[in-house]
């Protein structure tokens, strides 16, 4: 019970260890997906997450709790090169305690640590084959190196932080780990919920796309309009009939740019590149950012309806997710609102006619 104590312990300190690190790379995840790729590839960022959190995990497994330093360096000896020595140690601790039988050697100590070594290196082996497509080989040489880099690190006092070893460097860890990748290699088709990170031509977006990122800057612009508007004239109905202005008839007049389009250098067109009409611009915006505003202004409910707050919440989410979320998983980066309205964004700076068709009059 102590040592599942310990174990549950050190898998809490590694998680939240994920929760804080994974917070402080998330936006440079983000960035460097976007450079790459042009999008947020969600297979790829599942298993980098994956990654991360199974490797916190596991490097709080190995090496938590800390002892005092004053509690080190007692001349017990902390290596051991014996191979399948838990073997013997399973047999002694059974004739000791007067134990036989199967049930009394899987639930010796000795037994569940060889397993727990095994488990802990398990989901690598799975990743390296779903995810990657790595053979057999790679699993058990990856599997070696880092076992065997644990075992190092564990031998010197976590790399000279401690003046001597505090857990045990042994032989039957490095073949318990490597087995445990090859292991998680064999199973790896069984395991569905991993998913295989594609190549860079699917990961990426097409080509001319117009970015999540630079079309949220170009709303940014509007709003920030729209906010002046605001300064200058008292009353709600000026301020939304400014967005319609700004956000459907502007574009309806100018070939589907706004403000911000104008500057970012995109616009919005029907699927097929063709200038969108004042209706399709209308239905986005309405269950876009425009429609957002006008919900706040005009429809949300009373702050003391009970029922108002969570309303107003599920009405953000949806605009959120619809508007950001899921664009920015999808290879064309377009949301609920533009698939609803048959839109999407598209360079200004990008030819309207399509290769190898000659301009009227060339």
């Amino acid at each position: 019970m102590d040592m599942l104590a310990s174990y549950v312990e050190s898998i809490r300190a590694g998680f939240l260890a994920f929760v804080g690190v994974g917070a402080l790379v998330l936006l440079p995840l983000v960035a460097l997906h976007y450079h790459r790729f042009g999008r947020v590839e969600p297979r790829r960022a599942f298993v980098l997450y994956g990654l991360l959190a199974y490797g916190l995990v596991a490097l709080a497994l190995i090496f938590l709790p800390f002892p005092d330093p004053g509690e080190v360096c007692r001349g017990e000896r902390m290596l051991s090169t014996t191979p399948f020595q838990w073997v013997s140690d399973m047999r002694n601790n059974m004739a000791a305690y007067g134990r036989s039988g199967l049930v009394a050697m899987v639930t010796s100590t000795a037994f569940l640590q060889q397993a727990f070594n095994v488990a802990l290196f398990l989901p690598l082996g799975v990743v390296l084959r779903r995810s990657y497509g790595r053979g057999p080989l790679a699993a058990v040489a990856i599997g070696l190196g880092l076992s065997l880099a644990v075992e190092v690190a564990q031998y010197t006092g976590n790399l000279g932080i401690y003046p001597c070893p505090y857990r045990i460097a042994d032989v039957d860890d490095l073949i318990s780990n490597t087995s445990g990748a090859l292991l998680g290699w064999l199973l790896a088709p069984m395991a569905f919920v991993v998913p295989v990170v594609p190549g860079a031509d699917e990961s990426s977006a097409p080509p001319h796309t117009v970015t999540v990122p630079r079309r949220v800057a170009g709303t940014v612009v509007d709003l920030m309009a729209l906010l002046v508007v605001g300064r200058l004239v008292d009353g709600v109905p000026w301020v939304l009939g400014a967005a319609v202005l700004l956000r459907v008839v502007l574009p309806a007049v100018t070939g589907g740019r706004t403000l911000g389009g104008w500057l970012l250098r995109y616009r919005h067109v029907r699927e097929d590149g063709t200038p969108a009409h004042v209706g399709r611009l209308a239905l986005r915006e309405l269950l876009g950012v425009t429609g957002l505003l006008a919900y706040a202004a005009l429809l949300s409910p009373d702050s003391g309806e009970p029922w108002g707050l969570w309303l107003d919440l599920l009405v953000v989410a949806v605009v959120f997710l619809g508007t950001l979320v899921v664009p920015a998983f999808r290879q064309d980066q377009r949301g609920w609102h533009e698939r609803a309205a048959g839109t999407r964004a598209a360079e200004t700076a990008r030819s309207r006619f399509p290769a190898g068709e000659p301009a009227a009059g060339s």
